[in-house]
């Protein structure tokens, strides 16, 4: 059996403010799975993030939401240098910040956001032809 979709599960302290940063990155809210305490954000029919409030995240593991060392870095791959801009833009116009400089090694460019709570995300184009 293949793997057919991939769900990042992520808690947010502000759920509206999130949500709004994502739907800059592209994404569209998909409301047969978003409520009051959890929205769900689909960038493609197998790419799906899961904000939830703490409270909710909390209901779904034992261990602590509170804010340590960064675990995980996601990736979005756009396709061209362009659109990473103007995604990255959007984003940081709805609330995101960014972490570093831009990264453009030739065959790939690449630049963070992290969302309200420091969930970090990379946009990022390539061409592994240029490798």
């Amino acid at each position: 059996m293949a793997i057919a979709q991939i769900y990042v599960n992520l808690p947010v302290t502000d759920l509206e403010a999130s949500t709004k940063v994502y739907l800059a990155m592209g994404g569209t809210v998909n409301p047969d799975f978003s409520g009051d305490t959890s929205v769900q954000v689909a960038f493609a029919d197998t790419i799906l993030v899961q904000l939830m409030t703490r409270e909710t995240f909390a209901t779904f593991t034992k261990r602590s939401t509170s804010d340590g060392p960064i675990e995980v870095i996601n990736a979005l791959a756009a396709g061209s240098r362009e659109e990473v801009d103007r995604l990255a833009d959007a984003a940081l116009a709805a609330g995101a910040t960014e972490p570093r400089e831009a990264q453009d090694m030739g065959w790939l460019y690449n630049r963070a956001v992290d969302d309200p709570d420091g969930h970090c995300w990379e946009l990022l184009a390539y061409d592994p032809s240029a490798l």
